[in-house]
């Protein structure tokens, strides 16, 4: 019943405030539309946590407050990159262009100057990648990337991307690395919502000053092993309630 009732309210919430926003996508410039997504970031993470699952970010102590970074996030869940630009509405992000297919969200997301990267392009995605890298210079926000390129169950990973190793060279930004266990909450492979208190935590910052062979490799480990730690830690305790 908890998981119908949050994925009732999901839909009905992002469906309500997609129409009811889209006048201001006529604005030009990318404010609108990004102001928009922030505004459904923040109501998803409060209708998270009227649902059963409170969303707590560690490590906030690594985030430079002087200069933008690149956010390289374990993606285990549909609602990882809300949690994140709730915390920070200003975010950019790239992501894969299977989210251009949703009635709406492409639009928003165009607007937005989201970098829109073709999952199954290989090396080619580069191209695409190169595109936004000169908007995000500009702009000087933080990014977000998830250098799996798509999500993954809880305890399975894919190899890491080189994508996040070419943005952090060439805008000369260091990387967070980004571990999570909200998938044991809201997992992408079952249409269910455990309670709990769900971890997003920032890992201490990367230098990109290496080949991109050693930096992935040390940069996965990472990701993935806080992950892990906060995954046994999120079903020992759903284990004991």
């Amino acid at each position: 019943m908890r998981a119908k009732i949050f994925h009732t309210g999901f839909w009905a919430l992002a469906g309500t405030l997609a129409i009811l926003c889209s006048p201001l996508l006529l604005w030009p410039g990318p404010g609108p539309a990004t102001m928009s997504i922030g505004a459904f970031a923040k109501l998803f993470r409060r209708w998270l946590r009227i649902c059963g699952v409170h969303v707590e970010y560690r490590g906030l102590e690594h985030l430079p407050a002087d200069q933008p970074v690149i956010l390289a996030a374990k993606h285990q869940s549909y609602g990882d990159g809300l949690c994140h630009i709730a915390r920070d509405p200003a975010l950019a992000y790239v992501i894969g262009d299977h989210m251009l297919r949703f009635p709406l969200v492409g639009l928003y997301l165009k607007r937005a100057q989201a970098v829109v990267v073709d999952n199954d392009a290989g090396r080619r995605a580069n191209g695409a990648l190169d595109e936004g890298v000169a908007r995000l210079a500009r702009d000087s926000r933080s990014a977000l990337i998830f250098p799996e390129g798509g999500l993954t169950p809880v305890g399975g990973g894919r190899r890491f991307r080189k994508g996040v190793h070419r943005l952090a060279q060439v805008l000369d930004r260091p990387v967070i690395p980004v571990a999570t266990n909200l998938g044991c909450f809201w997992p992408e492979q079952e249409p269910v919502l455990y309670p709990g208190k769900a971890v997003v935590e920032f890992l201490p910052p990367m230098s990109a000053d290496t080949d991109s062979r050693s930096f992935m490799t040390a940069l996965q480990v990472r990701v993935e092993g806080r992950t892990r730690e906060l995954e046994a830690e999120a079903l020992t305790l759903r284990s004991t309630d």
